[in-house]
């Protein structure tokens, strides 16, 4: 029906706004003072009327609602009953507030997370004003329980008006929710409400907050549906999607909040309105700028080399980089006791990796870490789904690497594609494990910044990812904006089957993603596990890599699934001639002297005067290739920027033409890598 123009009780109806379950909302105005008018079918509202007349349930709650006066809660005016083009109706009157829907808002894409932040806490403050009028049911206050964006007006300066509050006892409430039935706006209701919306009290508005903070942050809702039973059952029953997945860069103090928020059960959530507002404002963005060291370094991944490291450190004074595997420390105690002087810089690798897939069960080192699941249990996105569980996760791993002398720290980190749980229409494993990984480093950041104790040290994310993940230029720049913004010190990167067999075209994007991982952020990267590409690396502009003494020079998953403390590999050896190590049969080294005959003895402290068979024998090998290593590093640090790279092609060169030299050796198959190397940093040397 058209009303428009007409008058009622000395208010002229003007202009129509919206219509809704309830009823429609009019703009009218009286004595040159605009307002917006609400008039509610009969059947809401007049059997209380009728029932009760004037000293009516209604009556009383629309005096609550008139007594009050916040400047975020939009104002009641006046109220009535009259008969409009003849149908009794009731007429609730407020304020006309400029602006627009803080739905439409976030349609537009209006808001940026600043903005919102800032619209959070006005919307706090005035439902903490109205949750704190005295109200019909003793001290409860005014429960909104219809909160959502199309009832949050903001206007050109910012400023914001909730309306529609307490209109859920202004209709005939009792007919309306005596059964329990569900009243409300689905996506935004609490799982109580649900179940429930007669018996809920200010937490279920709470709730509300959280998916209102979490629409105005992401663009996007908690949960995907396709039908409103299968919503119902996600509020109720289902995780929320995280809000990182949608923003990767939220600030997780404010993710924290709004994960708080959406707990299925009142008291897990915050008890007032307030309090989430003393959050948020407690809330610090820190932004110290700092310089790191990206000097070219070699790190070794430590193994049973007490003895190979004493003999080293007699005759190398300067800083050596290491990285201990925390289940080793039992059966390695004398070497962690070494490690801790001060030649050594420490990487405490903490082995997390390894606790996600079921044979760390039987591996006594990886079972007394404190962060160990417990037993028949691994770790994994459901295991760590409860936040509180995530940062006793985190404190515990951090805690470890600090008690154990790490100077660099490490947030807990898995492998990404683990294979343990197919993916399914209904589970993306890949998205969750990043999920987790995304989420325990900013628990880390977090965790770090909270104990004093830890302020000298630096923290660096831990990232293992599948090769693949690398190929794609969309997700690789997801990958860079979304590391690029952390607040850490560095990145501690594994990817997986990086070695002599991975092909040009992947190990092009490898090198090229973690060189711009560092050029963007000037912070260190750590490439983990390779062989001597990993000089390459330095060259290309990585701060760091690691190996272990002539072993451990690839990542894939299977180490992690096999049931070994340690690896048994074969000897080998390391030729910077042919810029490599060769596996050599320890018990008849003859390659070793066929390839020595043609390229030359070596002259190195520890294999200058002997013969082939003591070269081979460990720990010789050992302290050859670490002698050799590090005084490689020494070069390439010698070497301008500009230099670098070009070095390192020259060598590549060198080392083809040594190959071809022992062609009685080795077939040429077995140097393609070379072939493959000199394509790839020829290209890099271009695009650096």
């Amino acid at each position: 029906m058209n009303i428009i123009g007409t008058v009622i009780n000395g208010y002229q109806i003007t202009e129509f706004i919206d219509s809704g379950g309830f009823g429609s909302v009019y703009k009218a105005i009286k004595s040159g003072n605009e307002y917006a008018i609400k008039i509610f079918r009969e059947d809401y509202v007049l059997m209380e009327f009728r029932e009760k007349g004037e000293k009516n349930r209604i009556k009383r709650e629309i005096e609550i609602m008139k007594s009050v006066n916040h400047p975020y809660l939009i104002r009641y005016v006046d109220d009535f009953m009259e008969t409009l083009l003849g149908v009794p109706s009731f007429f609730l009157v407020m304020e006309y507030a400029q602006g627009k829907t803080l739905k439409k808002l976030i349609t537009d894409n209006s808001i940026i997370e600043s903005q919102a932040i800032v619209i959070s806490v006005k919307i706090l403050e005035g439902l903490n004003a109205l949750h704190n009028i005295r109200g019909d049911d003793e001290d409860k206050g005014i429960i909104h329980r219809d909160l959502k964006p199309e009832n949050i007006i903001v206007a050109h300066n910012g400023e914001i008006k909730i309306v529609d509050y307490g209109i859920s006892k202004v209709i005939d409430y009792t007919s309306i929710t005596s059964t329990g039935d569900v009243m409300g706006s689905p996506i935004y209701m609490s799982p109580e409400q649900i179940t429930d919306s007669k018996h809920i009290d200010k937490r279920s508005d709470l709730y509300t907050i959280g998916v209102i903070m979490y629409e105005m942050l992401t663009k996007k809702l908690p949960y995907e549906y396709n039908s409103l039973p299968e919503l119902y059952d996600k509020i109720k029953n289902g995780n929320p999607i995280p809000p990182r997945r949608w923003l990767p860069l939220i600030n997780n103090k404010i993710e924290n909040i709004i994960l708080k928020l959406l707990e299925k059960n009142p008291y897990q959530r915050f008890t007032k309105a307030s309090l989430i507002i003393d959050a948020i404002k407690s809330e610090e963005i820190k932004f110290v700028e700092k310089t790191y060291d990206l000097t070219p370094k070699y790190l070794l991944r430590l193994w049973n080399e007490k003895s190979v490291l004493q003999t080293f450190i007699e005759k190398y004074n300067k800083k050596i980089s290491v990285e201990f595997p925390a289940n080793f420390q039992k059966q390695q105690r004398k070497l962690l006791n070494l490690i801790q002087s001060s030649q050594f810089e420490r990487i405490i690798d903490p082995a997390t990796m390894r606790l996600a897939y079921p044979a760390q069960q039987d591996i006594k080192g990886l079972q007394e870490l404190p962060y160990a699941p417990p037993k028949f249990h691994i770790i994994s996105p459901d295991y760590l789904q409860d936040n509180d569980k995530k940062k006793d996760y985190v404190k515990k791993v951090i805690d470890e690497q600090y008690r154990l002398g790490a100077d660099i720290l490490v947030s807990p980190y898995h492998y990404i594609h683990n294979t343990n749980v197919p993916a399914t229409q209904r589970r993306n494993p890949v998205a969750e494990w990043f999920d987790l990984d995304i989420k325990l480093l900013k628990e880390s950041i977090d965790y770090k910044l909270s104990i004093s104790d830890y302020n000298n040290k630096l923290l660096f994310a831990g990232i293992c990812l599948n090769v693949d993940c690398l190929l794609d230029e969309k997700d690789k720049k997801d990958l860079l904006n979304m590391f690029s913004a952390f607040d850490c010190d560095g990145y501690f990167i594994y990817v997986d089957c990086i070695d002599n067999n991975t092909n040009k075209t992947t190990l092009y994007h490898y090198i090229k993603t973690l060189v711009e991982l560092q050029k963007s952020t000037l912070k260190p990267v750590i490439a983990g596990r390779l062989n001597s590409l990993g000089l390459g690396l330095l060259c290309a502009g990585v701060s760091a890599y690691t190996s272990g003494a002539a072993r451990f020079e690839s990542f894939y998953e299977d180490l992690y699934k096999e049931e070994n403390e340690a690896y048994i590999m074969h000897e080998r050896y390391y030729f910077p001639q042919l810029l490599g190590t060769i596996a050599i049969e320890k018990k008849n080294p003859i390659k070793l002297k066929a390839i020595m005959d043609i390229l030359g003895p070596c002259n190195c402290n520890y294999c200058n005067g002997k013969n082939y068979i003591d070269m081979i024998d460990a720990p010789n090998n050992k302290l050859h290739f670490l002698e050799n290593i590090h005084n490689e590093v020494e070069t390439i640090k010698s070497l301008s920027h500009n230099e670098r790279l070009s070095y390192f092609i020259d060598r590549i060169d060198k080392a083809i033409f040594n190959y071809k030299r022992l062609h009685n050796i080795f077939r040429a198959n077995e140097f393609q890598h070379l072939i493959n190397w000199k394509d790839v940093f020829t290209e890099l040397n271009k695009v650096f």
